[in-house]
C-alpha cells in the first residue's frame, strides 16, 4: 500500500468517531438553544425556524466533513511525499481538530445562556 493511501485510510477510519463526537456536541447545543433560547423570544415564536434547523444541520454536517478532509489533504501536502515526517504529528493534529470542532459546535450552548444572563428570560408580551 502506498504511503499516501495509508494516510488517507488512517484519517478515514477516524471519521465516524469524529462525526459521533460532533453529533453529540450538536445535540447538546440544539437542546440548549431550544430550552433556553425559547425563553428569550415572545411566547408562540420560534427561537429558530424549524426549516432553518434542518437546512443548518445538513449544511453544518457537510462543512464539518469537508473540513475534516483537510486533515489528510494537508498532511499529504506537508509531508512532501515522505509521510514518515508527518506520522508522529498525526494523532495530535486529529485531537486538536476534534476538540476544535466540538468547541465550535458547542458555541451556541455557551452563547445562548450568556444571552439569557444578559437579557433574562422573556416574561410575556
Amino acid at each position: 500500500m502506498s504511503p499516501a493511501l495509508e494516510v488517507v485510510l488512517w484519517w478515514e477510519r477516524r471519521r465516524i468517531p469524529f462525526n459521533l463526537a460532533v453529533l453529540a456536541a450538536g445535540i447538546v447545543s440544539g437542546l440548549t438553544v431550544l430550552l433556553i433560547g425559547g425563553r428569550l423570544v415572545h411566547p408562540g415564536e420560534d427561537v429558530i425556524e424549524p426549516v432553518a434547523v434542518f437546512a443548518g444541520v445538513a449544511a453544518y454536517a457537510f462543512v464539518a466533513n469537508a473540513c475534516y478532509c483537510l486533515g489528510w489533504v494537508t498532511e499529504l501536502l506537508w509531508s512532501g511525499g515522505d509521510t514518515s515526517r508527518t506520522a508522529p504529528l498525526r494523532k495530535r493534529v486529529f485531537r486538536v481538530g476534534i476538540w476544535f470542532s466540538i468547541g465550535v459546535t458547542l458555541l451556541p450552548a455557551v452563547l445562548v445562556p450568556a444571552m439569557w444572563a444578559i437579557f433574562g428570560f422573556h416574561h410575556g408580551p
